[in-house]
Parts: structure tokens; C-alpha cells; sequence
């Protein structure tokens, strides 16, 4: 229960994205800033996580970069698709 608040503002964080993702969904320029911001907040809000729990460290970081980037290679295949 003490990691609560952080948990409900990484799901903000997400449901943020999400909607904003379908709300410019006539605009793929502003989609590839929201997937970005997506990204980058996601990898912020993992550093500081971890950062406060005194826990972080390289591999950490990476693993959320990786899962950002997957994250971003798939909402571009939905951005782009034909």
C-alpha cells in the first residue's frame, strides 16, 4: 500500500497518454509529441521511484529506456500503419 501514490500516477501518467493519443487521432504530428512525452515521462517517473526507494541503478535505468523504446516503436506502428 505504500507505493500506492506512485503507482496511481504512473497509471495517470498513461491514461494521460492515452487520451491524448485518441483525441489528436487527426494529427500524427501531435501523436509522435504524445507518444515522446509518454516515453520520457515514463523513464522520469521510474528514476524517481527508484530514486526515492534507494534502489536505482544503471540496469534500472536502461530496463526502462528499453521498455520506452518498445513502447514507442509500437505506438509508431499505429501512428504510421497503411
Amino acid at each position: 500500500m505504500k507505493h500506492l501514490p506512485h503507482y496511481i500516477s504512473l497509471v495517470s501518467i498513461f491514461l494521460a497518454g492515452v487520451i491524448g493519443f485518441f483525441v489528436y487521432s487527426y494529427d500524427k504530428s501531435f501523436q509522435i509529441g504524445v507518444v515522446f512525452a509518454m516515453a520520457l515521462a515514463y523513464i522520469s517517473w521510474g528514476i524517481i521511484h527508484h530514486t526515492i526507494h534507494k534502489d536505482i541503478c544503471l540496469s534500472i535505468i536502461l530496463e526502462y529506456v528499453a521498455v520506452a523504446i518498445l513502447g514507442v516503436v509500437l505506438m509508431f506502428s499505429l501512428i504510421f500503419r497503411t
